[in-house]
């Protein structure tokens, strides 16, 4: 009665629900999993330059205030590797308001972690890995800042969640500009001696 095609449609459709609930299962699952990372942020100084040549074409960039920021991190994420962890996206972004802007979000420093032994985070007076700068080109009006840690865990199956841990507060200080034109000043008196 039933031949052999039957049988082995019968067996791969079983097989193929079986596997369908327990990816289900694996994905609804995997954020529950227990994890105590351990984790600090230290920030050292906030310096504001104004003018800096990043970008060959950009026009913008020679009149726009730049921050650069140095801060320490110290981070333990190898409990948040599990059987379905395939590596974690740890970053650090600079959050903050602005008059025309209520939502602003730079990120300052990333890395890929892909295994336990990349997972403990030393970094010592490190600057920012990526230019922290307004849109409008000036941080004035920006009151303060929030320098915050978050960690991204990047399953094998199964979504992808953000987990921020911590956030730090600090302010951008006004660039300091040197008068030209004193400057200017000195350099003809010295010239005339």
């Amino acid at each position: 009665m039933y031949n052999i095609f039957q049988r082995l449609s019968s067996i791969t459709s079983f097989a193929m629900s079986t596997l369908m609930v327990l990816a289900v299962l694996i994905s609804l699952t995997t954020p529950f999993i227990p994890s105590s990372p351990t984790h600090s942020v230290t920030l050292h100084s906030v310096q504001n330059a104004k003018g800096r040549v990043v970008d060959q074409f950009d026009r913008t960039a020679r009149k726009s205030e730049f921050a650069r920021l140095t801060f320490d991190l110290d981070a333990d994420l190898s409990s948040m590797f599990n059987w379905n962890t395939k590596l974690l996206f740890a970053y650090i972004t600079a959050d903050f308001e602005s008059a025309d802007y209520s939502t602003n979000r730079v990120v300052v420093w990333d890395r890929i972690i892909r295994n336990t032994r990349q997972a403990k985070l030393r970094l010592r007076k490190h600057h920012n890995k990526y230019t922290l700068r307004n849109m409008k080109q000036t941080f004035e009006g920006v009151e303060g800042a929030n320098l915050t840690l978050h960690i991204n865990p990047v399953p094998y199956l199964g979504i992808m969640y953000d987990k921020e841990v911590v956030s730090i507060p600090f302010s951008i200080p006004r660039p300091v500009v040197k008068d030209s034109a004193k400057e200017k000043a000195k350099t003809k008196r010295g010239k005339k001696v």
